[in-house]
């Protein structure tokens, strides 16, 4: 309840030392945020490890060739912003 009284007094002074952080819209490179590690998290993060090895590994997806790697986003965007820049996309021709 105090807390909920006091936010916008913390805010405030958070935004005083780090205002780049609270902006909206930029986030700070070099500040990170600290996510603790608790016996729950690590189990659901261990059962999600399981759970894809063993989807890898299923007779279904090593025979339709299903491939489960997670996404490269940051090639992918490289690609996008590439494609963007080479190539000038087509226009409809008008019959005249």
């Amino acid at each position: 309840e105090e807390l909920k009284k006091n936010y916008p007094r913390y805010l405030k002074k958070a935004q005083q030392l780090k205002p780049n952080l609270y902006d909206g819209s930029v986030i700070g490179k070099s500040d990170v945020v600290v996510a603790p590690d608790s016996e729950d998290t690590l189990m659901h993060a261990e059962e999600s490890r399981s759970k894809m090895i063993e989807k890898q590994n299923a007779p279904q997806m090593i025979e339709k060739k299903v491939i489960t790697k997670p996404i490269d986003y940051a090639a992918l965007n490289q690609l996008s912003t590439y494609f963007n820049t080479r190539f000038v996309p087509q226009t409809e021709s008008s019959a005249e």
